[in-house]
Protein backbone atom coordinates (compact mmCIF):
# COMPACT_ATOMS: atom_id res chain seq x y z
CA UNK A 1 0.00 0.00 0.00
CA UNK A 2 1.35 3.40 -0.77
CA UNK A 3 2.06 5.37 2.21
CA UNK A 4 -0.40 8.03 1.29
CA UNK A 5 -3.02 5.91 1.49
CA UNK A 6 -1.87 3.69 4.53
CA UNK A 7 -1.94 7.19 6.40
CA UNK A 8 -5.67 7.99 5.04
CA UNK A 9 -6.16 4.16 5.89
CA UNK A 10 -4.92 4.70 9.93
CA UNK A 11 -5.36 8.36 10.17
CA UNK A 12 -8.90 8.06 11.96
CA UNK A 13 -7.85 5.36 14.54
CA UNK A 14 -4.30 7.58 15.31
CA UNK A 15 -6.94 10.22 16.34
CA UNK A 16 -8.42 7.65 18.24
CA UNK A 17 -5.85 7.20 19.94
CA UNK A 18 -4.51 10.46 20.15
CA UNK A 19 -7.40 11.87 21.31
CA UNK A 20 -7.88 9.33 24.61
CA UNK A 21 -4.59 9.90 25.53
CA UNK A 22 -4.85 13.96 25.45
CA UNK A 23 -7.71 13.11 27.78
CA UNK A 24 -5.99 10.64 30.23
CA UNK A 25 -3.02 13.53 30.62
CA UNK A 26 -5.90 15.95 30.94
CA UNK A 27 -7.11 14.37 33.98
CA UNK A 28 -3.35 13.39 35.24
CA UNK A 29 -2.35 17.00 34.66
CA UNK A 30 -5.20 18.25 36.42
CA UNK A 31 -4.74 16.37 39.26
CA UNK A 32 -0.91 17.33 40.04
CA UNK A 33 -1.78 21.33 39.59
CA UNK A 34 -4.33 20.86 42.16
CA UNK A 35 -2.32 19.34 44.48
CA UNK A 36 0.70 21.01 43.87
CA UNK A 37 -1.33 23.98 44.99
CA UNK A 38 -2.62 22.35 48.17
CA UNK A 39 0.25 21.26 49.56
CA UNK A 40 2.22 24.53 49.64
CA UNK A 41 -1.30 26.58 50.96
CA UNK A 42 -1.68 24.07 53.62
CA UNK A 43 1.60 23.01 54.48
CA UNK A 44 3.92 26.15 53.72
CA UNK A 45 6.60 23.74 52.48
CA UNK A 46 8.93 23.49 48.46
CA UNK A 47 10.30 20.48 50.02
CA UNK A 48 6.84 18.90 50.21
CA UNK A 49 5.56 20.09 47.45
CA UNK A 50 8.65 18.45 45.28
CA UNK A 51 7.89 15.10 45.99
CA UNK A 52 4.90 15.61 43.57
CA UNK A 53 6.89 15.52 40.81
CA UNK A 54 9.03 13.20 42.11
CA UNK A 55 6.78 9.95 42.76
CA UNK A 56 5.11 11.05 39.41
CA UNK A 57 8.72 10.53 37.51
CA UNK A 58 9.70 7.29 40.44
CA UNK A 59 6.59 5.63 39.14
CA UNK A 60 7.42 5.23 35.50
CA UNK A 61 11.31 4.56 36.53
CA UNK A 62 10.07 1.28 38.00
CA UNK A 63 7.73 0.17 35.62
CA UNK A 64 10.09 1.36 32.79
CA UNK A 65 11.63 -2.22 31.96
CA UNK A 66 8.47 -4.21 32.30
CA UNK A 67 6.25 -2.19 30.40
CA UNK A 68 8.78 -1.75 27.27
CA UNK A 69 8.48 -5.71 27.24
CA UNK A 70 5.12 -5.60 27.51
CA UNK A 71 4.16 -3.43 24.86
CA UNK A 72 6.23 -5.25 22.35
CA UNK A 73 5.04 -8.60 23.52
CA UNK A 74 1.21 -8.05 23.62
CA UNK A 75 -1.61 -6.61 21.52
CA UNK A 76 -1.03 -2.73 22.11
CA UNK A 77 -4.72 -2.14 21.94
CA UNK A 78 -5.71 -4.54 24.97
CA UNK A 79 -2.99 -2.63 26.87
CA UNK A 80 -3.97 0.95 26.18
CA UNK A 81 -7.43 0.14 27.67
CA UNK A 82 -6.09 -2.14 30.59
CA UNK A 83 -4.39 0.71 31.84
CA UNK A 84 -7.22 3.32 31.59
CA UNK A 85 -9.21 1.22 33.71
CA UNK A 86 -6.21 0.58 36.78
CA UNK A 87 -6.61 4.21 35.69
CA UNK A 88 -10.00 4.50 36.67
CA UNK A 89 -9.53 2.35 39.95
CA UNK A 90 -6.55 4.54 40.72
CA UNK A 91 -8.55 7.83 41.33
CA UNK A 92 -11.37 5.80 43.33
CA UNK A 93 -8.56 5.68 46.05
CA UNK A 94 -9.23 9.63 46.56
CA UNK A 95 -12.50 8.58 47.95
CA UNK A 96 -10.21 7.35 51.23
CA UNK A 97 -9.02 10.55 51.93
CA UNK A 98 -6.60 13.70 51.49
CA UNK A 99 -4.23 13.02 53.74
CA UNK A 100 -0.33 13.30 52.34
CA UNK A 101 -0.25 9.56 52.14
CA UNK A 102 -3.47 9.16 49.43
CA UNK A 103 -2.14 12.40 47.67
CA UNK A 104 1.60 10.76 46.81
CA UNK A 105 0.31 7.28 46.42
CA UNK A 106 -2.72 8.33 43.85
CA UNK A 107 0.14 10.69 42.09
CA UNK A 108 2.64 7.60 41.92
CA UNK A 109 0.12 4.84 40.69
CA UNK A 110 -1.77 7.88 38.10
CA UNK A 111 1.83 9.20 36.98
CA UNK A 112 3.00 5.58 36.05
CA UNK A 113 -0.24 4.62 34.24
CA UNK A 114 -0.16 7.88 32.07
CA UNK A 115 4.07 7.10 31.40
CA UNK A 116 2.27 3.44 29.82
CA UNK A 117 -0.28 4.93 28.15
CA UNK A 118 2.31 7.53 26.58
CA UNK A 119 4.78 4.70 25.85
CA UNK A 120 1.93 2.33 24.23
CA UNK A 121 0.48 5.54 22.26
CA UNK A 122 4.57 6.00 20.95
CA UNK A 123 4.66 2.38 19.45
CA UNK A 124 1.20 2.05 18.16
CA UNK A 125 2.00 5.77 16.06
CA UNK A 126 4.83 3.78 15.10
CA UNK A 127 3.02 0.98 13.51
CA UNK A 128 0.50 2.44 11.83
CA UNK A 129 1.86 6.21 10.74
CA UNK A 130 4.60 5.80 8.27
CA UNK A 131 7.82 7.33 8.60
CA UNK A 132 7.53 10.42 5.50
CA UNK A 133 4.33 11.74 7.31
CA UNK A 134 5.59 11.11 10.92
CA UNK A 135 6.44 14.64 11.25
CA UNK A 136 2.67 15.61 10.43
CA UNK A 137 1.72 13.10 13.09
CA UNK A 138 4.30 14.68 15.80
CA UNK A 139 3.20 18.01 15.37
CA UNK A 140 -0.58 17.15 15.70
CA UNK A 141 0.48 15.16 18.80
CA UNK A 142 2.78 18.85 20.00
CA UNK A 143 -0.67 20.85 19.29
CA UNK A 144 -3.16 18.59 20.38
CA UNK A 145 -1.24 18.12 24.06
CA UNK A 146 -1.03 21.32 23.94
CA UNK A 147 -4.20 22.15 24.00
CA UNK A 148 -5.48 19.31 26.66
CA UNK A 149 -2.81 20.28 28.91
CA UNK A 150 -3.87 23.68 28.95
CA UNK A 151 -7.40 22.30 29.83
CA UNK A 152 -5.78 19.97 32.59
CA UNK A 153 -4.06 22.94 33.87
CA UNK A 154 -7.27 24.75 34.15
CA UNK A 155 -9.13 22.48 35.39
CA UNK A 156 -6.69 22.14 38.35
CA UNK A 157 -7.07 25.57 38.80
CA UNK A 158 -11.18 24.89 38.93
CA UNK A 159 -10.27 22.45 41.42
CA UNK A 160 -9.13 24.44 43.96
CA UNK A 161 -12.48 26.19 44.19
CA UNK A 162 -13.91 22.88 44.71
CA UNK A 163 -15.45 20.43 47.10
CA UNK A 164 -13.08 17.37 47.52
CA UNK A 165 -15.78 14.76 46.53
CA UNK A 166 -16.01 16.81 43.15
CA UNK A 167 -12.77 16.59 42.29
CA UNK A 168 -12.22 12.56 42.60
CA UNK A 169 -15.83 12.33 40.15
CA UNK A 170 -14.70 14.45 38.06
CA UNK A 171 -11.16 12.37 37.51
CA UNK A 172 -12.80 9.12 37.37
CA UNK A 173 -15.25 10.54 35.13
CA UNK A 174 -12.26 11.76 32.78
CA UNK A 175 -10.57 8.32 32.75
CA UNK A 176 -13.77 6.34 31.89
CA UNK A 177 -13.85 8.99 29.01
CA UNK A 178 -10.44 8.36 27.88
CA UNK A 179 -11.40 4.31 28.26
CA UNK A 180 -14.24 5.00 26.09
CA UNK A 181 -12.55 6.56 23.11
CA UNK A 182 -10.54 3.15 22.41
CA UNK A 183 -12.42 0.70 23.70
CA UNK A 184 -14.14 0.03 19.73
CA UNK A 185 -10.94 -0.84 17.77
CA UNK A 186 -11.41 0.19 14.10
CA UNK A 187 -9.29 -1.69 11.48
CA UNK A 188 -5.56 -0.88 11.33
CA UNK A 189 -3.09 -1.62 8.77
CA UNK A 190 0.82 -2.04 9.59
CA UNK A 191 3.20 0.64 8.20
CA UNK A 192 6.20 -0.84 10.38
CA UNK A 193 6.23 -4.09 11.78
CA UNK A 194 9.38 -6.02 12.03
CA UNK A 195 9.35 -10.26 11.04
CA UNK A 196 12.23 -10.42 13.97
CA UNK A 197 11.08 -10.39 17.33
CA UNK A 198 14.15 -8.91 19.21
CA UNK A 199 14.61 -8.89 22.86
CA UNK A 200 16.36 -6.34 24.50
CA UNK A 201 19.81 -7.45 22.98
CA UNK A 202 18.66 -5.44 20.11
CA UNK A 203 17.92 -2.49 22.17
CA UNK A 204 20.91 -2.66 24.10
CA UNK A 205 23.38 -2.60 20.63
CA UNK A 206 21.19 0.46 19.12
CA UNK A 207 21.64 2.26 22.79
CA UNK A 208 25.36 1.66 23.50
CA UNK A 209 26.00 4.03 20.52
CA UNK A 210 24.45 6.87 21.34
CA UNK A 211 24.95 7.41 24.88
CA UNK A 212 25.96 10.87 24.57
CA UNK A 213 22.15 11.93 23.11
CA UNK A 214 20.82 10.07 26.08
CA UNK A 215 22.97 11.84 28.23
CA UNK A 216 21.68 15.47 26.75
CA UNK A 217 18.10 14.09 27.41
CA UNK A 218 18.80 12.92 30.82
CA UNK A 219 20.19 16.36 31.49
CA UNK A 220 17.75 18.58 30.37
CA UNK A 221 14.94 16.65 31.46
CA UNK A 222 16.67 17.17 35.34
CA UNK A 223 17.22 20.52 34.95
CA UNK A 224 13.65 21.30 33.48
CA UNK A 225 11.70 20.00 36.91
CA UNK A 226 13.29 22.90 38.83
CA UNK A 227 9.87 25.09 37.27
CA UNK A 228 8.25 21.76 38.23
CA UNK A 229 9.18 22.38 41.84
CA UNK A 230 9.56 25.46 42.20
CA UNK A 231 6.64 27.30 40.43
CA UNK A 232 3.95 27.80 43.75
CA UNK A 233 7.06 28.67 45.62
CA UNK A 234 7.91 31.37 43.32
CA UNK A 235 4.13 32.78 42.70
CA UNK A 236 2.74 31.89 46.54
CA UNK A 237 6.34 32.79 48.39
CA UNK A 238 8.25 35.06 46.60
CA UNK A 239 5.47 37.17 44.67
CA UNK A 240 2.98 36.70 47.33
CA UNK A 241 0.65 36.14 44.71
CA UNK A 242 -3.09 34.26 44.40
CA UNK A 243 -3.29 30.56 42.58
CA UNK A 244 -4.81 32.54 39.38
CA UNK A 245 -1.38 33.79 38.45
CA UNK A 246 0.23 30.19 39.43
CA UNK A 247 -2.28 29.03 37.13
CA UNK A 248 -1.40 31.10 34.53
CA UNK A 249 2.29 30.57 35.16
CA UNK A 250 1.88 26.90 34.70
CA UNK A 251 -0.29 27.04 31.76
CA UNK A 252 1.75 28.80 29.95
CA UNK A 253 3.71 25.72 29.25
CA UNK A 254 1.06 23.83 27.05
CA UNK A 255 0.04 27.31 25.80
CA UNK A 256 3.20 27.71 24.36
CA UNK A 257 2.90 23.82 23.14
CA UNK A 258 0.12 24.69 21.09
CA UNK A 259 0.80 27.58 19.44
CA UNK A 260 4.43 25.89 18.69
CA UNK A 261 2.59 22.56 17.50
CA UNK A 262 0.28 24.69 15.07
CA UNK A 263 2.84 26.93 13.62
CA UNK A 264 5.27 23.26 12.78
CA UNK A 265 1.93 21.87 10.74
CA UNK A 266 2.35 24.63 8.52
CA UNK A 267 4.58 23.60 5.18
CA UNK A 268 6.25 26.87 5.42
CA UNK A 269 8.15 25.88 8.78
CA UNK A 270 9.39 22.02 8.23
CA UNK A 271 12.78 23.09 6.98
CA UNK A 272 13.17 24.73 10.48
CA UNK A 273 12.18 21.52 12.30
CA UNK A 274 15.33 19.24 10.98
CA UNK A 275 18.63 21.27 12.22
CA UNK A 276 21.13 20.65 14.91
CA UNK A 277 22.02 24.49 14.52
CA UNK A 278 18.37 25.50 15.41
CA UNK A 279 17.98 22.90 18.06
CA UNK A 280 21.31 24.03 20.05
CA UNK A 281 19.69 27.61 20.27
CA UNK A 282 16.80 26.29 20.97
CA UNK A 283 18.49 25.34 23.54
CA UNK A 284 20.54 28.24 24.48
CA UNK A 285 17.51 30.44 24.72
CA UNK A 286 15.50 27.92 27.03
CA UNK A 287 18.45 28.50 29.56
CA UNK A 288 18.69 32.56 28.79
CA UNK A 289 14.94 32.19 29.80
CA UNK A 290 15.29 30.17 33.23
CA UNK A 291 17.47 33.05 34.52
CA UNK A 292 15.13 35.88 33.48
CA UNK A 293 12.37 33.94 35.39
CA UNK A 294 14.69 33.20 38.45
CA UNK A 295 14.97 37.61 38.65
CA UNK A 296 11.59 38.83 37.36
CA UNK A 297 9.13 39.43 40.22
CA UNK A 298 5.84 40.36 38.24
CA UNK A 299 3.85 37.11 38.29
CA UNK A 300 2.83 37.86 34.74
CA UNK A 301 6.20 37.91 33.12
CA UNK A 302 6.78 35.18 34.23
CA UNK A 303 3.62 33.20 32.31
CA UNK A 304 4.58 35.19 29.44
CA UNK A 305 8.59 33.24 29.83
CA UNK A 306 6.72 30.26 30.39
CA UNK A 307 4.36 30.52 27.04
CA UNK A 308 7.48 31.26 24.88
CA UNK A 309 9.70 28.05 26.87
CA UNK A 310 6.35 26.39 25.55
CA UNK A 311 6.62 26.94 21.72
CA UNK A 312 10.48 26.32 22.12
CA UNK A 313 9.97 22.82 23.57
CA UNK A 314 7.30 21.71 20.94
CA UNK A 315 10.17 22.15 18.31
CA UNK A 316 12.67 20.61 20.31
CA UNK A 317 10.40 17.61 21.08
CA UNK A 318 8.94 17.43 17.43
CA UNK A 319 12.51 17.33 16.12
CA UNK A 320 13.74 14.59 18.66
CA UNK A 321 10.44 12.55 18.27
CA UNK A 322 10.25 12.12 14.53
CA UNK A 323 14.08 11.70 14.74
CA UNK A 324 13.65 8.89 17.34
CA UNK A 325 10.43 7.44 15.53
CA UNK A 326 12.03 6.89 12.18
CA UNK A 327 15.37 5.44 13.63
CA UNK A 328 14.12 2.74 15.62
CA UNK A 329 12.30 -0.81 14.80
CA UNK A 330 8.62 -1.34 15.10
CA UNK A 331 10.10 -4.75 16.88
CA UNK A 332 11.59 -3.06 19.54
CA UNK A 333 10.12 0.50 19.92
CA UNK A 334 8.11 -0.44 23.58
CA UNK A 335 11.96 -1.78 24.61
CA UNK A 336 13.72 1.16 23.63
CA UNK A 337 11.68 3.76 25.05
CA UNK A 338 11.54 1.87 28.36
CA UNK A 339 15.19 1.73 28.52
CA UNK A 340 15.93 5.40 27.34
CA UNK A 341 13.91 6.44 29.83
CA UNK A 342 15.70 4.80 32.29
CA UNK A 343 18.12 7.73 31.15
CA UNK A 344 15.93 10.90 30.56
CA UNK A 345 13.58 10.45 32.94
CA UNK A 346 15.36 8.46 35.79
CA UNK A 347 16.65 12.85 36.44
CA UNK A 348 13.67 13.94 36.88
CA UNK A 349 12.50 12.50 40.37
CA UNK A 350 16.43 12.57 41.23
CA UNK A 351 16.74 16.34 40.45
CA UNK A 352 13.11 16.89 41.95
CA UNK A 353 14.61 15.50 45.52
CA UNK A 354 17.43 17.28 45.40
CA UNK A 355 16.03 20.44 44.15
CA UNK A 356 13.64 20.07 46.90
CA UNK A 357 16.37 19.50 49.74
CA UNK A 358 18.79 21.78 48.13
CA UNK A 359 16.17 24.80 49.17
CA UNK A 360 16.44 24.02 52.80
CA UNK A 361 19.95 25.98 52.41
CA UNK A 362 19.59 27.93 49.28
CA UNK A 363 17.37 30.80 48.29
CA UNK A 364 15.49 29.08 45.53
CA UNK A 365 15.46 31.53 42.98
CA UNK A 366 19.08 30.96 42.97
CA UNK A 367 18.79 27.08 42.33
CA UNK A 368 16.81 28.14 38.86
CA UNK A 369 19.27 30.79 37.96
CA UNK A 370 22.26 27.58 37.62
CA UNK A 371 19.96 25.36 35.65
CA UNK A 372 19.46 28.46 33.36
CA UNK A 373 23.46 28.82 33.10
CA UNK A 374 23.96 25.03 32.92
CA UNK A 375 21.38 24.95 30.32
CA UNK A 376 23.40 27.57 28.14
CA UNK A 377 26.60 26.01 28.43
CA UNK A 378 24.63 23.01 27.17
CA UNK A 379 23.79 24.23 24.16
CA UNK A 380 27.18 24.16 22.75
CA UNK A 381 27.59 20.83 22.52
CA UNK A 382 24.28 20.18 21.36
CA UNK A 383 25.17 19.91 17.64
CA UNK A 384 27.91 17.58 18.25
CA UNK A 385 25.87 15.60 19.93
CA UNK A 386 22.75 15.24 17.32
CA UNK A 387 25.72 14.61 14.61
CA UNK A 388 27.20 11.73 16.52
CA UNK A 389 23.41 10.44 17.17
CA UNK A 390 22.44 10.32 13.31
CA UNK A 391 26.18 8.84 12.28
CA UNK A 392 25.81 6.22 15.28
CA UNK A 393 22.32 5.11 13.90
CA UNK A 394 23.05 4.72 10.31
CA UNK A 395 26.27 2.10 11.27
CA UNK A 396 23.74 -0.12 13.69
CA UNK A 397 21.43 -0.05 10.47
CA UNK A 398 24.09 -1.46 8.10
CA UNK A 399 25.87 -3.65 11.09
CA UNK A 400 22.55 -5.04 12.60
CA UNK A 401 20.41 -5.19 9.92
CA UNK A 402 18.20 -7.79 11.27
CA UNK A 403 16.93 -5.82 13.80
CA UNK A 404 15.04 -3.42 10.81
Amino acid sequence: MLSADLYKHNRNAFVRYLISRNIARFSNTAYYIYFMWEIIANYHSVFLVSLIPGFSMLGYFIIAIPEGSIIDKYDRHIIYIAVNVLMVITYSFMFFGRGLFIIYAVDFLSSMFMWVISDDFRALTKEIIPADHMAKAQAADQFTSGIFTLAGILLGGIFIFMRYYSVYTTLIGISLLAMGMVFISGTIRVSHRSLVKNGFGGTIKIIKNIIPFLLLTMLLNGLFVALDVFASGLIYIVMHATSIYYTFFIAGFPAGMLVGGLISMQSFFRGYLNSNKLLAFYVFIVGGIFVLISFNRIPILDGIGTFVLGIILAFINIYIETMIMNSIPSSITGKFNSLTAMFSVSASPVMAFVFGYLSKFLYFPYIITIVGIIMVFTSLIVIQIMDSFNKAMKKVEQENPELF
